[in-house]
């Protein structure tokens, strides 16, 4: 008899626990990207990150995932010039990708002032989409005041993650 209560109350015990494990919603991976203060700073050899970045954010807005705060993209250097007015159709994929990424609201552009000066830039030479900040360094300087982290330490593939 000890033995039967014994089974019957492994058997319980099993059938508990399974009920349980059943019902728990299934474990899903989280996304720093989406739930950090992010930054990026575009200078000449940026490229690839903006191309990452946009990838990933696309895949976030095809999925509905909600994202608090749009990441910040700062323009510098020669990558800052793929967003000009005058570039639009030499850089088109690129652009159109960033304009559906603000219109989504998962990504903020900024250009440098002072790069523009220094090339010759004017504010009507921007796409509608691009604010603009007085120095980049300086902003992003802010930006991690702020508590927003560097694209780099949160991106997808990171090995500290």
């Amino acid at each position: 008899m000890p033995a039967l209560r014994l089974a019957l109350s492994m058997l319980a015990a099993w059938a508990i626990v399974s009920t349980a494990h059943a019902a728990a919603p299934p474990a899903t991976e989280s996304n720093p990207l989406l739930e950090s203060r992010v930054y990026l700073q575009i200078s000449p050899d940026g490229a690839d990150e903006l191309d990452e970045l946009f990838a990933a954010l696309e895949d976030s807005v095809a999925a509905d995932e909600a994202q608090p705060d749009p990441v910040v993209v700062v323009l510098h250097g020669s990558e800052a010039s793929r967003f000009l007015r005058r570039n639009y159709l030499d850089n088109q994929p690129l652009v159109d990708r960033a304009a559906k990424l603000k219109a989504f609201d998962r990504i903020d552009l900024r250009m440098c002032e002072t790069w523009m000066r220094r090339n010759g830039v004017v504010r009507d030479d921007l796409l509608p989409f691009i604010d603009t900040v007085p120095l980049a360094p300086e902003e992003v300087d802010r930006l991690e005041r702020e508590g927003y982290r560097s694209y780099g330490a949160v991106r997808p593939g990171n090995p500290l993650l």
